[in-house]
């Protein structure tokens, strides 16, 4: 019988380096040549996403450490937020910070798109805010914890919000004015790190704990509970095109998992070309099969993962 891990390759393909310090997001336009990276050294790089060049362009300084972004492609749009509460608008076609807005009193950690009119940004302050892409204001904002949110995912199917704090709950609000829908208590023992949706059946959370867990969406019930990495999982990202799941961590490894079974499939380390450190943020591009990974290390790896024939 031919395995998932069987009929898997994963190789990687280049490092890219040049940042100063710890890179934190990465983000793309889809169907374009390019990737961008931000991170601690407050730096907005560019990359070449194909070919041999691994040379990057800053086209961005905001002078603070940067935690998140989001791309809005039909605007050329690259948004990032800061350790200050700012969120630094970008526009890519001109490479040029068009503005800085000031809202939240935490760090931003993480900034989902709504649609190219709407984003939503999270922030250690425990509120969660609204923005207009066009004015570049907030619409609405609400506190969510008194503790800081750490994650943000937009399930489109049904028009809901789940967030993650660092009071260990799973918040799931109504993206029309951010209602309470339900709240899912003590998801995990520490703080929820990351979020990703699994199809419109499943989410997946990761946590301080170093545990990942799959709900279900019909009546948020727990499905599974894996004691994925050993320290903080920082990224999810489920890639249904390949029938994995692939997560990040702060103990330094890549793992990917089948999202049937939530079997181990591969553990990607220092041995196997990976990171020095932790890893922080991972990026799928789906049209080219390519895994971007960033973390401490100041190092962004490419890595091709594709069927075979077996």
């Amino acid at each position: 019988m031919i395995t998932l891990q069987d009929s898997l390759s994963f190789e990687k393909i280049s490092d890219f380096s040049g940042h100063n310090s710890a890179i934190y997001s990465l983000a793309y336009q889809h169907l374009t040549d390019f990737f961008y990276s931000v991170g601690g050294d407050g730096w907005i790089v560019k990359w070449p996403l194909k070919g041999v060049d691994t040379n990057g362009k800053l086209i961005g300084e905001t002078g603070s450490k940067l935690f998140s972004s989001a791309m809005i492609d039909k605007k050329n749009l690259l948004v990032t937020g800061d350790i200050d509460g700012n969120l630094f608008w970008l526009d890519v076609s001109k490479n040029v910070i068009l503005g800085r807005s000031a809202f939240h009193k935490g760090s931003i950690f993480d900034i989902c798109v709504v649609n190219e009119s709407r984003l939503i940004t999270v922030s250690g302050d425990g509120y969660l805010c609204l923005w207009d892409t066009d004015s570049r204001f907030p619409l609405l904002s609400k506190r969510i914890s008194f503790q800081g949110l750490r994650c943000i995912v937009y399930d489109q199917f049904s028009d809901r919000i789940f967030v993650g704090a660092s009071d260990n709950n799973i918040y799931v609000l109504d993206n029309s004015d951010f209602k309470e829908i339900f709240i899912i208590r003590k998801a995990h023992n520490n703080s929820i790190f990351s979020l990703q949706l699994m199809s419109n059946h499943y989410l997946i959370s990761g946590g301080r704990d170093a545990h990942i867990r799959i709900w279900n969406l019909k009546d948020f019930t727990e499905n599974a509970d894996l004691p994925a990495h050993w320290y903080t999982v920082n990224k999810i990202l489920h890639i249904p095109e390949l029938n994995i799941i692939v997560t990040a961590s702060r103990d330094k490894t890549i793992r990917i998992w089948d999202d049937n079974n939530y079997a181990l499939i591969k553990t990607l380390d220092v041995q196997k070309g990976g990171h020095f450190n932790s890893v922080n943020t991972l990026l799928w591009i789906r049209e080219d099969r390519i895994l971007l990974s960033a973390g401490d290390d100041r190092i962004i790896r490419k890595w091709l993962l594709k069927d075979v024939v077996v």
